[in-house]
């Protein structure tokens, strides 16, 4: 049988507080140059968010964290941290697979009692990066993006 040890406190241990934000996660196609450079567009928007006074901010984030975008061109890189593989069948009945560079954004909002605004800047959110891949000349036919609530013990 093991002892386990115990410890006494101090009284000096400091609070846990609950904090509860909504997570939104999506992966960008970033394989041809136009889609490195619609990524890096997504990529400085997102910045732009903070850097912008409260009442221009399109979107209440907190904070964002992506993977590597790959380097501009002339020197796209053929490496990428996260590979992105996905299928469909075309009305002809062909069954297509693709496989492509992808880069991971994670986007962190501030969690509203009104969902339904959350939902709307998260729309808003997909319609800007639809809007960058189309005026890079890329213009995605669907982009994924996810909404989870998280708790963050700080």
């Amino acid at each position: 049988m093991k002892r386990r040890k115990r410890t006494k406190g101090t009284g000096k241990e400091k609070p846990v507080r609950l904090e509860r934000r909504v997570r939104v996660t999506f992966f960008l196609v970033a394989q041809t140059k136009e889609e490195i450079a619609a990524a890096r567009d997504v990529y400085l928007y997102l910045d732009w968010q903070y850097w912008s006074e409260e009442d221009e901010q399109e979107i209440p984030i907190t904070g964002h964290t992506h993977s590597v975008i790959p380097p501009p061109a002339p020197f796209p890189s053929e490496e990428s941290a996260f590979i992105g593989s996905w299928w469909y069948t075309t009305k002809e009945g062909d069954k297509i697979y693709e496989q492509k560079n992808v880069v991971l954004f994670i986007v962190d909002l501030t969690a509203l009692a009104e969902e339904w605004k959350t939902d709307q800047y998260i729309r808003r959110l997909k319609e800007r990066i639809l809007s960058y891949y189309a005026a890079r000349g890329s213009p995605q036919q669907e982009i994924w993006v996810t909404k989870q609530d998280i708790y963050r013990y700080a």
